[in-house]
C-alpha cells in the first residue's frame, strides 16, 4: 500500500464526511417542522452514518501504512471500501429523499437504485474488512 492509496481514501473519506454533514442540514428541518417520525429517523440515519462511514475511511486510509498487500489484494480493498462508502450514500441518501427504502429489489426504479447502493454495502463490507484484518496482521 502506497501514498496514493491513502491519499485516495482521505480524499473520499472526506467527500463522504462532507455528505454525511450537509445531510445534518435536512435532518434539522425535518425535526424542526414536525416531519413524520420515519422522515426524521431516515435523515438522522444518512446524517449519523455517512459521518462515521467518511471517518472510518480517513482513519482506514491513514493506517494503510501498516496494511500489507499485495497489489490485487491492495486494489480490492481499495475498491471494497469505496463501493461501501459510496453504496451509503446511494443507499442511505436516496430513502429520506424520495420516501423509498431499499430493502428490497423491487420498484420503483429509485428504490432498486437504493437497494443496489444498500448491497453495496454489505458486500463491500464482507470483502474490504477481512481484507484489512489480513493485511494488518502481526508478521
Amino acid at each position: 500500500m502506497d501514498d496514493r492509496d491513502q491519499r485516495r481514501l482521505i480524499f473520499h473519506g472526506s467527500i463522504v464526511l462532507l455528505i454525511g454533514s450537509l445531510c445534518g442540514f435536512p435532518e434539522f428541518n425535518a425535526v424542526s417542522h414536525a416531519a413524520p417520525e420515519a422522515v426524521v429517523h431516515a435523515w438522522r440515519v444518512a446524517h449519523d452514518a455517512l459521518i462515521g462511514g467518511g471517518i472510518m475511511l480517513i482513519a482506514i486510509g491513514a493506517a494503510m501504512g501498516h496494511v500489507t498487500l499485495g497489489p490485487r489484494g491492495g486494489a480490492w480493498l481499495i475498491g471494497a471500501l469505496l463501493a461501501v462508502a459510496y453504496g451509503a450514500v446511494v443507499g442511505l441518501g436516496l430513502p429520506p429523499l424520495t420516501g423509498v427504502r431499499g430493502l428490497a429489489p423491487t420498484g420503483p426504479a429509485v428504490n432498486f437504485i437504493a437497494f443496489v447502493g444498500n448491497f453495496l454495502v454489505a458486500a463491500g463490507t464482507v470483502i474490504a474488512l477481512p481484507l484489512l484484518i489480513w493485511g494488518a496482521r502481526s508478521r
